[in-house]
């Protein structure tokens, strides 16, 4: 396990590395799950696979792009990479009662972005959505650590000039269960899917 954390390190210290252009965010709300409410910081990559180059980075949500000037246009797709930090925000679950910052979630998020719309002279709004994938290491104060897989899908994001809020929904194949959030060794089970909501909102510093 303590090589899964290493190889999350060091891609998060590449991402961090690569930015050309950058913005900044708040957070995201996970808001339920079969385990703690969390929330999160984190920083995203979005690279143009066209010619046409509008790299650009963002702190906060981990993907989707600030305003790009008119004659540029570039609808996509776009490469997105990101990686994020949440913490439990303390409320707790129907059957387990949770502390803030008890459990912590290291998400790796790598997938495609498209542009559906922009309008303004320089692209003030501009409508965004995506899927991918979140690898998720799950920690915290006396449980085992955990990996967690799920399907990301993101129905829209939307920019208006330097604010950029969204929805994020997070599909896993093995959800969670009370047992992998408690002192000792968890049960060998199959567990049922699961699929979380998620809110983002980022606030954009720098555009291109």
């Amino acid at each position: 396990m303590s090589r899964r954390i290493a190889v999350l390190g060091m891609l998060l210290f590449a991402l961090l590395g690569m930015p050309r252009t950058s913005n900044a965010g708040i957070l995201e709300l996970i808001w339920e799950m079969s385990g703690p409410q969390m929330v999160g910081l984190g920083y995203g990559c979005l690279y143009s696979l066209k010619p046409v180059k509008q790299d650009h980075c963002r702190i906060g949500s981990t993907f989707f792009s600030p305003a790009m000037q008119k004659k540029n246009v570039n609808r996509g797709p776009y490469l997105a990479l990101g990686a994020s930090i949440f913490g439990s925000t303390g409320r707790d679950s129907a059957t387990q009662g949770y502390d803030w910052g008890e459990i912590w979630m290291l998400a790796l998020e790598p997938g495609l972005a498209v542009r559906s719309y922009e309008c303004g002279p320089n692209s003030e709004v501009q409508v965004h959505h995506g899927v991918g994938i979140s690898y998720d290491l799950m920690f915290g104060r006396d449980i085992r650590r955990f990996d967690k897989f799920a399907i990301t899908v993101t129905p829209i994001d939307v920019v208006l000039k330097r604010v950029a809020v969204g929805i994020k929904l997070r599909m896993y194949p093995n959800g969670f269960t009370d047992d992998e959030f408690k002192p000792g060794p968890t049960i060998s089970q199959n567990r049922p899917f699961e699929a979380t909501l998620g809110f983002t909102f980022s606030v954009i510093l720098d555009r291109p």
